[in-house]
């Protein structure tokens, strides 16, 4: 099977209802955080910390990037022990140079150092647009208002679209990691700076965008060319009768109708030898499905999953299912189960309804095939169909994805799975199976 499209990344296929496109993660917002509080006007090397803050700033928006909206805000600028001093001076925004250094000069130190509450703000101020967003956090002093920065960083990095926390203490002793904490946790970078030069050249480091990668073939693949699965493969609940190794293809059969996930469920097969590589990264199968002919009220309940499984308890996994109903739709899933607690993202393809023609596309998937692909990018998590050279209607796209859950952590092996939700029968043959990383 030729995998079109696989390994690109600008998807455009919105000309079909229902159907959203990747996030274009090019373009960002980023908030600056400037600290006000009357410590700034401590002095080093003769000269205000204020004063040689602003100077830095005013040198790393000499080089920010055109193509990301940046806001100011500032805390305890204007009322001396006050925690809800927190002022937002400008707006994400395309880059206007003078007006922020007009802003900055507005700033005299004189209040509190509520960092906490100031992150928390910013994060709903950039969470108006889903676009990915950071803040870059400049101060010389830890929260005096508080809150606790390392709950605040889990909380931040468990929201749906993740806010990446920059902190920069200047002239400041971090001892009991507050202000690293929050960074971390959220991926982003701490940084001590100690006098003008190390502030410019911390501030010049988290500005920049870390530069895209390489463009990389799959890390690993098993095109199945043998007469047997192999010790790479342990086939869970393994029943012989329902698998072979034919023509190139792992060929599977319903033996009793299930799903991965189901404790007892018979031949859900796991690549034990492909090991995860860190960051992101795409789990995908090639395969041909022969799921059934089109009735007149409802059909087979047949599904297709690939994903990363540990235990029944525990798996993300991207599905093709048939739901069988009297509509006779079908639908791509992303399905994630931690500890028993499930959460999904569902998208409807297809159906016998609105000028799908059900009959050629189940023809289309038995003859010409496609990829499902488990698609990690940070901590979100999409299903991904690529059709080989066909669409399920004139006009159609021919790569769908749903929209993404977040997962904080995931664990186990690659794992792929064909089946039934009933009692009819159906075949599938996956011709291929890769881990790519990184994700695109």
């Amino acid at each position: 099977m030729k995998k079109s499209g696989l390994f690109a990344f600008a998807l455009a296929f919105l000309t079909m209802p229902g159907i959203a496109a990747s996030q274009d993660a090019a373009t960002g917002r980023t908030m600056l955080i400037l600290d006000g509080s009357g410590s700034m006007w401590g002095q080093i090397d003769g000269r205000a910390k204020i004063e040689i803050a602003r100077r830095a700033i005013g040198d790393m928006l000499s080089d920010w990037p055109e193509s990301r909206d940046i806001g100011l805000m500032a805390y305890g600028h204007r009322r001396e022990g006050d925690c809800t001093d927190i002022e937002v001076l400008a707006d994400p925004a395309p880059l206007d140079r003078a007006r922020l250094r007009g802003l900055m000069q507005s700033v005299s130190p004189r209040g509190k150092t509520p960092i906490g509450a100031t992150v928390e703000a910013a994060s709903k101020t950039l969470a108006s647009e889903d676009v990915p967003a950071s803040v870059i956090v400049v101060t010389d002093g830890l929260e005096t208002c508080g809150a606790d920065l390392c709950a605040l960083g889990d909380d931040l990095a468990q929201r749906g679209t993740p806010l990446t926390a920059h902190v920069i203490g200047f002239d400041v002793e971090d001892a009991e990691g507050q202000l690293a904490c929050l960074a971390q946790a959220t991926g982003g970078q701490y940084l001590s700076a100690a006098n003008a030069e190390s502030l410019t050249d911390a501030l010049q480091e988290v500005s920049q965008p870390e530069p895209a990668p390489e463009p990389t073939g799959p890390l690993l693949v098993d095109d199945f060319d043998r007469a047997e699965l192999g010790s790479g493969w342990v086939v869970q609940n393994a029943d012989p009768s329902g698998f072979i190794l034919e023509d190139s293809a792992l060929m599977t059969m319903t033996v009793e109708d299930g799903y991965m996930g189901k404790p007892d469920q018979p031949n859900v097969f796991l690549w034990r030898e492909a090991e995860m590589p860190e960051g992101d990264w795409e789990i995908s199968a090639d395969f041909t499905a022969r799921m059934g002919e089109v009735q007149t009220l409802g059909g087979r309940r047949a599904i297709v999953q690939v994903g990363r499984y540990a235990d029944p308890q525990t798996y993300v996994v991207a599905e093709l299912y048939r739901q069988g109903n009297s509509n006779d739709d079908m639908w791509l899933k992303l399905l994630a189960v931690s500890g028993g607690t499930s959460s999904e993202a569902t998208l409807e393809i297809a159906g016998d309804v609105r000028g799908f023609d059900l009959g050629q596309i189940l023809r289309d998937f038995e003859q010409k095939g496609a990829t499902l692909s488990l698609v990690k990018t940070g901590r979100d998590y999409r299903a991904r169909l690529s059709l080989d050279g066909w669409t399920l209607q004139d006009g159609g796209p021919d790569v769908l994805e749903t929209d993404p859950v977040t997962v904080l952590r995931s664990k186990g092996t690659p794992a792929i799975f064909a089946g039934t939700m009933g009692p009819e029968q159906t075949l599938t043959w996956f011709d291929r199976v890769e881990v790519i990383g990184p994700a695109r």
